[in-house]
């Protein structure tokens, strides 16, 4: 069974671009094939990593798909991964558009998937504001469970989660719905603008980097490979993510 995971925030600037990319080099390290496609307008990723850039999340209503000539081109994503793993790179402000795709096409139903063989899941990613703990819970709240989520706490953003963790809101969340977290470890800007120049895989820019920003970089990937790893959702051990239970 292939699976669909959606990088998504619904808040721009939360990192889900450096996360995507971290992922696919995990992918690839690992020698797991995938089809990477970038819904953003500005498709930066696919850019990078020579992804599918032409399908973007358009349609909230019915009206809209029935005139439109290119609202259904996201129905592709199921082609595409019913041959292999669809990571998707999402633009923010988009959580009625994929809802409404998802549940307009019954595609968490248990027929569908077993029919097509195709799941999904949901990487988040927050810097554990109240904004953006809203938006994971406006997303938890719409799939009850059915659309699995993994939240990435992004330590780039936030790199003290103490007081996130032990307040009302991310607590609430917790007893009331059921996802895995993992963490994003920070990395410098001067770092992450000197990669984002080279326009360039980590693989390939790792040799361009001054020594000590590639110290930085080798650590930076190498945890955030073993945060990926932790999750168990490319056919690897799940006994390092947090798990919460309802």
């Amino acid at each position: 069974m292939a699976t669909i995971f959606f990088i998504d925030s619904e808040k721009g600037s939360m990192g889900k671009s450096l996360f995507c990319r971290c992922l696919l080099h995990f992918l690839e390290q690992k020698k797991i094939t995938y089809k990477l496609v970038d819904t953003d307008p500005k498709p930066d990723v696919a850019q990078i990593y020579q992804g599918i850039k032409d399908i973007q999340f358009t349609a909230s209503d019915e009206a809209t798909v029935m005139y439109s000539q290119t609202a259904g081109d996201v129905d592709k994503l199921i082609e595409l991964a019913m041959k292999e793993d669809v990571i998707v790179n999402l633009p923010a402000k988009v959580h009625q558009q994929v809802k409404f795709w998802i549940e307009g096409n019954d595609l968490l139903s248990e027929s569908f998937i077993k029919e097509s063989g195709v799941s999904f899941y949901k990487f988040f990613l927050s810097n554990g504001s109240d904004i953006s703990l809203e938006l994971l819970k406006d997303s938890l709240q719409t799939y009850q469970g059915k659309l699995p989520h993994i939240l990435v706490r992004n330590k780039g953003l936030r790199l003290d989660w103490s007081e996130i963790d032990s307040g009302d809101r991310l607590t609430k969340l917790k007893s009331e719905h059921q996802f895995l977290e993992i963490d994003f470890p920070g990395l410098r800007r001067t770092d992450i603008e000197f990669i984002d120049r080279q326009k360039q895989p980590f693989s390939q820019v790792m040799a361009e980097l001054p020594l000590l920003s590639r110290q930085r970089v080798k650590t930076f990937l190498s945890d955030t490979m073993a945060a990926i790893e932790s999750t168990g959702k490319f056919g690897t051990s799940s006994t390092e993510a947090t798990a919460n239970k309802k």
